[in-house]
């Protein structure tokens, strides 16, 4: 008996010490997995973040082809505008060929009446999900000296992880003109 009662206290250790090896290992796996994965989001939240900034950048260069190349070939952009006196518009263009022809025509509109804008004061966060991500910002565009005027724009901009390179889904603009706008003798917010 006393030989049974070793062989049952040894399957019992074992079993134990196994039960141990078992919890250790898959805390240690899940530690492992949780700290990169939190690593990760980290990292293509950065990512994500200065592909926006470059974003802002190609727009205030009035660089079509390089704006156009950070669109999904389905995505969406949504220009809603706000004046002074509250004249309002709202735009939506779908597709890669409208939203190149948008920025294309946006530009030709800027050489001769807003030839100098720029993008300034700028704020962002990003939420990185899986394969999507989403950018909310503000910003001002602002020109001097043939047009002069300030609009605030808040910014909703999606991206979607394609073959490793993250491209805008849908992008969503509201921009107030906070200042009024003087554009060739014309006030949109007469004095």
């Amino acid at each position: 008996m006393s030989v049974a009662v070793g062989v049952h206290k040894r399957r019992r250790f074992l079993a134990v010490v196994l039960l141990i090896v078992t919890v250790v290992g898959s805390i240690s796996i899940l530690t492992t997995y949780y700290l990169l994965s939190s690593s990760n989001e980290a990292t293509q939240s950065a990512q994500v973040g200065s592909i926006f900034a470059a974003h802002l950048h190609n727009i205030e260069s009035k660089n079509a082809s390089a704006v156009t190349r950070e669109y999904a070939d389905n995505a969406t952009l949504n220009m809603a505008e706000t004046t002074p006196d509250h004249i309002t518009g709202t735009h939506e263009y779908s597709g890669s060929g409208k939203i190149s022809a948008f920025w294309v025509d946006t530009y030709q509109v800027e050489r001769t009446f807003a030839p100098f804008i720029t993008v300034g004061n700028a704020s962002y966060t990003v939420k990185v999900s899986g394969r999507t991500a989403l950018v909310n910002a503000t910003f001002y565009l602002t020109e001097t000296p043939e047009c002069m005027f300030r609009s605030l724009v808040k910014a909703t901009v999606s991206y979607v992880n394609s073959s490793g390179k993250w491209l805008i889904s849908n992008e969503a603009w509201d921009a107030r003109d906070v200042n009024g706008t003087l554009c060739g003798g014309v006030h949109s917010n007469p004095p």
